[in-house]
């Protein structure tokens, strides 16, 4: 069954990446770094698309080794940590779904 989807989206299970796999795959890069940081819209629209993602986990994953920009719904300060001041519109109904969504 999956077999078929993958290859319907021309993707080789063998070699798959899980960033084949993202929402944001072919989305404007601007969206995780400038535009975030200076459209409160854009950043919670970023952050549910994240939400929703199934590749979250990997990508929350790959802030925390050192990017910057949004990855996994954070945005990271590139020393991987949370930016506070670029995550201060998330409320804590955000972080508990975040947090859920990571640990599963």
């Amino acid at each position: 069954m999956y077999t078929s989807l993958l290859e319907e989206l021309g993707l080789d299970a063998e070699s798959i990446e899980w960033q084949q796999l993202s929402l944001c795959k072919g989305m404007d890069t601007e969206l995780f770094y400038d535009d975030y940081e200076s459209n409160s819209k854009t950043a919670r629209q970023v952050d549910q698309a994240c939400l929703t993602c199934p590749v979250m986990a990997q990508c929350a994953q790959q802030g925390q080794n050192g990017e910057y920009g949004v990855w996994g719904g954070i945005y990271w300060d590139g020393q991987g940590k949370p930016d506070k001041a670029k995550n201060a519109h998330k409320t804590e109904e955000d972080w508990a779904e975040i947090r859920r969504r990571l640990s599963s």
